[in-house]
């Protein structure tokens, strides 16, 4: 009977090694796969109309272009307009500023950023 507790115990031991590897890479890959940081971000309302600026910058190795969706919102959650800046060529460890044209949208109340940095290793 000691003998299959001790097999048991040692089989469960392997289990939650192999899980907690599994659980440590996917932490690891799910950090390394936001290479584009926004790390600072403001909507403002001017006279021309209402901007969102901010800056971003880049986490990866290499450097990449990219383009930042802005989609505004008003206060039901409704979609007003969407806009894209493209930042052609941002180095690594570089830090860059976007600014969205103004845009005469008198009822914007929130918006979203999205970081596009085109298609992935499978094409989506």
């Amino acid at each position: 009977m000691a003998r299959r507790e001790g097999t048991r115990s040692r089989s469960t031991l392997l289990w939650l090694a192999v899980l907690g590897v599994f659980v440590a890479y996917l932490l690891w890959a799910l950090r390394a796969e936001e290479a584009f940081q926004v790390t600072q971000k403001r909507l403002e309302y001017t006279d021309s109309g209402v901007v969102v600026s901010g800056e971003i910058r880049n986490t990866a190795t290499a450097a990449s272009a990219v383009n930042v969706e802005v989609t505004f919102f008003d206060a039901r959650g409704r979609q007003l307009g969407k806009e894209t800046v493209t930042l052609p060529n941002l180095g690594a460890g570089a830090t860059a500023t976007f600014r969205t044209q103004p845009k005469t949208l008198p009822e914007v109340k929130d918006y979203t950023i999205y970081v596009n940095t085109g298609r992935n290793m499978y094409g989506n």
